[in-house]
């Protein structure tokens, strides 16, 4: 189970530069979460985060060789998206279609299991490397 930080349900509308940096922040340490409990080696995955430029929002992406999951923000949302994607090495950054993660399944215990083992089943996780 995640907490999902109140930042992430703040209309976006009206933001600056602040909650941006407030964003990225909490993102990243919830993508550092995710990769620790699917227990990725460091040499495994990246977490990549893209500041915000005029008329878009900051991202944040956890990058394996088969999966992304990334937070983002556009001014034009209400609230930040979660979504995942699979990939073909490290290079296709397009991937497949975004599976979008509503942000009430990350608070809930069981959601966030079922979240995890999507991405464990996306990303072709062993049960060696769990």
């Amino acid at each position: 189970m995640l907490r999902v930080p109140k930042v992430f349900y703040a209309d976006r509308r009206s933001s600056g530069a602040a909650a941006d940096a407030a964003i990225t922040d909490h993102a990243t340490r919830m993508l550092r979460r995710v990769a620790r409990d699917l227990r990725l080696r460091l040499q495994d995955h990246e977490i990549v985060s893209e500041p915000a430029r005029r008329g878009r929002g900051c991202r944040v992406t956890l990058r394996t060789p088969a999966v992304m999951l990334e937070v983002a923000d556009t001014p034009t949302r209400q609230m930040v998206a979660v979504s995942f994607r699979t990939r073909r090495g490290r290079s296709d950054m397009s991937g497949g279609g975004e599976n979008a993660v509503p942000l009430d399944q990350l608070s809930s215990a069981e959601g966030y299991k079922v979240l995890l083992g999507g991405l464990r089943l996306a990303g072709g996780l062993d049960a060696e490397q769990r």
